[in-house]
């Protein structure tokens, strides 16, 4: 006969919640990246369109803060640098100095974190951006669908 406890541990797990810090912000244990890329299109004041790849060197988590950055921060190419803790989501897209920032409370979407993967997709409308070629700020539209793997 099995022991009564293993019912009980089964009935906790099928009823456990997915890890989540405040407001459904998923939490992301400690761990390196070892690919993944994310697809962005960014419509309005500046455009992006592209499928930019995970930068290894330049992206982890600690268990407390995720820095995932796609591409090279400050370059002429498109990047994407998404952060998560305990409190916020945000991302900062760019493509040289043109640049647009957004939280995930400015957007819809949502991120699925796994045991050797984090992936998400969110839609930002009317983000405050800056537009190097006026030297004045605008709005971008910001699409994106992305996949870190650890």
């Amino acid at each position: 006969m099995k022991s009564p406890w293993i019912y009980c541990v089964a009935a906790a797990l099928a009823f456990a919640a997915p890890a989540h810090a405040a407001d459904g912000i998923p939490k992301i244990g400690a761990r390196s990246y070892v690919g993944g890329s994310v697809k962005v299109a960014v419509t309005g004041s500046f455009t992006i369109n592209a499928d930019i790849p995970v930068n290894k060197q330049a992206s982890i988590s600690d268990g407390e803060m995720t820095y995932l950055q796609f591409g090279i921060s400050g370059s002429e190419e498109p990047n994407l640098l998404l952060t998560v803790s305990s409190y916020e989501v945000g991302f900062g897209v760019a493509r040289g100095k043109a640049i647009a920032t957004a939280g995930a409370e400015d957007c819809t979407g949502d991120m699925v974190v796994g045991p050797q993967q984090v992936h998400g997709k969110y839609s930002c409308k009317g983000v405050t951006s800056y537009d190097p070629r006026t030297g004045k700020m605008g709005t971008v539209d910001i699409e994106i669908q992305f996949t870190a793997l650890s």
